[in-house]
């Protein structure tokens, strides 16, 4: 049957099925459902398997690009800062591990020896040849690895605003840049370390529960992490123990979690043993670990101002760590402060308010930062080096962070001028920094004036503390040392006629008469805590 043609009078303002923004149709059984006018596809929902996987493609390789940008510019720019001396006896060391032999017997370096940041440093070398190029790369690769640590801790990704913030907050902070360049293990023991916290936190169950395992394959990777870090910087593990052992308490395979990290340990503990020998390896752990806690560590047995190794703390988070302001330091660093502390006070009341973790886990995190502290605060030298509070740095950033990142996202024009200006000069302070460390530090200025005084004829004495002399012979200045701590040495020096004699250090009154001349070098102390003033006495006999 034919049906008769509907004129335009007859036919109504909405059809069945389309033709405007909103479909109406007259027969009310049907279901209502908006029409669009546009395409389907302009909906931006995946809808067939195609649509999913080309969303699924941009978005990986928009988050790859993210990474391998991070990549660049944190290896990069610690390239470009690269430090061509040696700072100090401890940087002393860990060249001479990588550029002439690995020997824990001789110091070089010193137990625990290091061996996963040994490895992973000699892993450069062999191809550039360049054993300050190599610890540049491995400080650029380091600081990618806390803010991977740190954005797992966090749960939110690399392209978002807070992760932009940890990134940024990660990469100008003026202590981790300036140990990116250092001759050191601690930056990479401060990524493994996180790293480690952060699986082991997330093995954990929400709730308490009595089956309950939570992630094994996180735990499992913290674990191999844990064994790991022993090798890499030993001083770490404290703040990692507690979670380690709940952890392995909830696991419903605790025998495969102990045997993954008894692996870790094998892999660099037994060339380890083959390369020293077992019993040289026992006697020089003994020495060097009954030293540490009893003679040249800096912990509170030798070190017993709690005054002091306070204000060491304070001072190396604030000041060092944060680009805060310091007695004596330029005013910019005010500006920072107060940015910093404004920020840092938001983001923490922010995170309080919001619950983002689990108490559970906050609270385990706070109990693993307390043991930390206090294992640092009494038994590390806090006083005279700031890298020991490495963890407890990357820790806080978040936190300054998440402060930045709500000011942000007001987008008012004045919280995103805090931001920005805050941020202008926390990273001028960390550029500065690291710009001034590319200068030679003060013994190292002392190490060529001594050089340039052994060139002339006669024969040179040099008398300082046996840490100095070690730091000048390995080098290879041509001089005979003495020590101001050996009463025969002193009283050698008393009676010598001839050629020069230079005293490095505060010791001037040694050979009983005033000297010749002296020369005093310095460097920036918030650069490197350690010998910021050097003073070389010259006496000509």
């Amino acid at each position: 049957m034919v049906r008769p043609p509907v004129t335009r009078a007859q036919r109504p303002l909405f059809r069945c099925g389309g033709g405007g923004a909103l479909s109406v149709c007259s027969r009310l059984s049907l279901d209502f459902h908006p029409v669009s006018t546009s395409p389907a596809q302009t909906t931006g929902r995946p809808e067939t398997a195609r649509d999913w996987r080309a969303l699924l493609l941009r978005t990986g390789t928009a988050s790859w690009a993210a990474w391998g940008t991070l990549v660049v510019v944190c290896v990069g720019s610690r390239l470009a800062t690269t430090i061509t001396y040696i700072e100090d006896p401890d940087s002393l060391r860990f060249a001479l591990s990588v550029a002439d032999g690995y020997d824990v017997a001789a110091l070089q370096p010193h137990f625990p020896g290091y061996p996963v940041f040994w490895a992973v440093g000699k892993l450069f070398y062999l191809p550039t040849g360049s054993f300050s190029a190599s610890f540049s790369i491995v400080g650029g690769l380091a600081t990618v690895g806390i803010v991977w640590a740190l954005l797992r801790l966090r749960d939110v990704a690399l392209r978002s605003v807070e992760g932009a913030a940890i990134a940024g907050a990660v990469f100008f902070s003026p202590l981790l840049w300036l140990m990116g360049n250092r001759y050191m293990p601690d930056l990479l023991g401060t990524a493994g370390a996180v790293a480690a916290l952060a699986l082991l936190l997330r093995a954990l169950p929400l709730v308490p529960a009595p089956r309950d395992g939570g992630d094994e394959r996180a735990a499992l990777a913290g674990f191999v992490l844990t064994g790991l870090l022993a090798g890499l910087r030993l001083s770490y593990l404290p703040l990692v123990a507690i979670p380690a052992l709940l952890v392995l308490w909830r696991s419903d395979r605790p025998a495969r979690l102990m045997g993954a990290g008894t692996a870790a340990v094998a892999v660099w503990l037994v060339p380890m043993v083959l390369d020293t020998g077992l019993w040289t390896l026992i006697d020089v752990a003994w020495a060097q670990t009954t030293g540490h806690f009893t003679d040249f560590g800096g912990t509170v047995q030798t070190e017993s101002d709690l005054g002091r190794r306070a204000a060491g703390t304070v001072q190396g988070l604030w000041a060092d760590g944060l680009g805060g302001w310091w007695p004596g330091r330029h005013w910019l660093t005010g500006i920072t402060g107060a940015g910093v502390l404004g920020m840092s006070g938001l983001g923490a009341w922010r995170m309080l308010r919001r619950g983002r973790w689990s108490a559970r886990r906050a609270w385990l995190l706070g109990v693993c930062v307390l043991i930390y502290g206090g294992w640092m605060f009494f038994f590390q030298n806090v006083v005279h080096k700031s890298r020991h509070v490495l963890p407890l740095l990357a820790l806080l950033l978040p936190v300054l962070a998440a402060g930045a990142t709500a000011l942000w996202r007001r987008r008012s024009w004045w919280a995103r001028g805090a931001v920005l200006g805050t941020a202008g000069a926390y990273a001028a302070v960390a550029l500065v920094l690291a710009n001034q460390h590319r200068d030679p530090s003060a013994i190292a200025q002392a190490k060529r004036f001594v050089e340039t005084q052994t060139a002339q004829p006669g024969p040179t004495r040099v008398a300082s503390v046996p840490l100095v002399n070690t730091y000048l012979r390995t080098q290879q200045v041509d001089a005979r040392f003495l020590s101001v701590e050996d009463s025969t040495d002193v009283r050698r020096l008393q009676r010598a006629e001839t050629g020069r004699t230079l005293v490095v250090g505060t010791y001037a009154s040694l050979p009983d008469r005033p000297p010749t001349r002296t020369s005093t070098f310095y460097h920036n102390p918030h650069v490197n805590r350690m010998w910021p003033k050097v003073t070389v006495y010259v006496y000509e006999h």
